[in-house]
């Protein structure tokens, strides 16, 4: 039976540099007889009270993977395993010594801040992954979102919804507004959850909205019955109605609004951020 090498994390952070790591080294030994095992992952490791409490937990058996930026507290860690005939290694040293090297000048040596750096990274991961499966009025987790986007069929929805979560890491639904009596229902159905204050109407005014219907019916029509079957599409008159049913809608229900008409999605996200109090 083969023996099993036991590997803990210590790290000054959330452990996911160390981890991340390991992991890409640990894979290249997929195809060998060995058995291995992460058996703890310590975490917000900044004293020498917790590391000497860790050395009571582990011996020479044990491999230690730490990524701990202290000088003082990496130099410590190190003469203690080394006294104990423990095998360790401190991911960040190498990659910082070349760094200092290289760039002529010292680290700030400040721990926690790849943390902070993770913590920003998975949330905009989150809000891309949750935008994408609320875009167009999909989704089933509208009182989740950050902000929630109303608006007619071609007014910007979809793009200020990905660069919000993009840029900005917010969790944003965008609901389509259509002149319907039942579908407005269902609409103020789902809003029921979620504060006005969340809620913002788009609006384009008619004759760009029909000349951007108008551009995008070419693309998805090919034939002659198909281009007739969108013509009420981009009618004006028709595009006309819909605008009043949205701005009055957007009234009673007493929601901000922006006008996107030409212009860019970066000018109406921010005012967007400035709405919502998110602007730094």
């Amino acid at each position: 039976m083969q023996e099993e090498h036991n590997i803990v994390i210590v790290s000054d952070g959330t452990g996911r540099t160390a981890r991340r790591l390991m992991d890409a080294v640990l894979v290249q030994y997929e195809q060998t007889d060995l058995q291995f095992s992460l058996t703890q992952i310590y975490q917000q490791v900044r004293s020498k009270k917790a590391l000497a409490k860790i050395l009571r937990e582990i011996d020479e058996e044990y491999l230690v993977v730490f990524s701990i930026i202290s000088r003082e507290l990496n130099e410590y860690f190190h003469r203690e395993l080394l006294d104990r005939s423990i095998a360790h290694l401190n991911v960040l040293v190498p990659m910082l010594n070349t760094l200092s090297k290289f760039l002529g000048v010292h680290p700030d040596y400040k721990p926690g801040l790849l943390h902070v750096i993770d913590d920003r990274y998975y949330k905009k991961v989150d809000a891309i992954g949750y935008t994408v499966e609320h875009d167009d009025g999909r989704g089933q987790l509208i009182e989740e979102a950050d902000v929630v986007l109303l608006g007619l069929s071609r007014t910007c929805k979809t793009p200020i919804s990905m660069y919000l979560a993009c840029n900005h890491g917010l969790k944003v639904a965008n609901i389509p507004v259509v002149r319907d009596a039942v579908i407005t229902q269902n609409l103020l159905t789902r809003l029921e959850s979620m504060p006005p204050r969340k809620v913002i109407g788009l609006l384009m005014q008619p004759e760009v909205l029909a000349h951007v219907r108008e551009e995008r019916s070419q693309v998805l029509a090919t034939g002659i019955k198909s281009q007739a079957g969108l013509q009420e599409y981009h009618d004006i008159r028709e595009i006309v109605q819909e605008f009043r049913f949205c701005r009055d809608l957007y009234e009673v229900r007493k929601l901000r609004t922006i006008d996107v008409t030409r212009r860019a999605i970066e000018e109406i996200s921010l005012e967007i951020l400035e709405k919502m109090g998110w602007k730094n």
